[in-house]
């Protein structure tokens, strides 16, 4: 269908253009949609929408804690945990961190255990 196809088509639907509404009429329509924008400004505010926001917000957290509970690890990756981390700490050698950017960077920073910073007073 063609752009003049769609307009010709409303065109011959108006009817403005065979001299519009009598006063009559435009009046009766005019009264109807007063009407309705006048019931639909007195009705109250209604509850439902707020409640089911607060209960799905409600049962939400609710769920991620139950999930939280079960989720937790046994107490036995824990004790390896804090092992590997003594085991670490009782090395006392330098450690090496190694990453390069997007850009083709390399960063290597080495963590000294027997570092310490000194601060004068000028």
């Amino acid at each position: 269908m063609t752009t003049y196809d769609w307009r010709a088509r409303l065109q011959a639907g108006d009817p403005a253009l065979d001299g519009g509404l009598d006063m009559e009429a435009a009046a009766e329509m005019r009264r109807r949609i007063l009407t309705a924008v006048h019931q639909a400004a007195a009705q109250p505010w209604l509850w439902p929408r707020p409640l089911l926001v607060a209960a799905t917000l409600a049962l939400t957290i609710a769920g991620g804690a139950a999930a939280g509970r079960q989720l937790t690890p046994p107490a036995d990756s824990r004790a390896t945990t804090r092992a590997a981390v003594k085991g670490a700490e009782a090395l006392d050698e330098r450690r090496q961190l190694q990453f390069s950017t997007p850009g083709g960077t390399r960063i290597i920073w080495v963590f000294d255990p027997q570092f310490t910073i000194k601060e004068t007073m000028p």
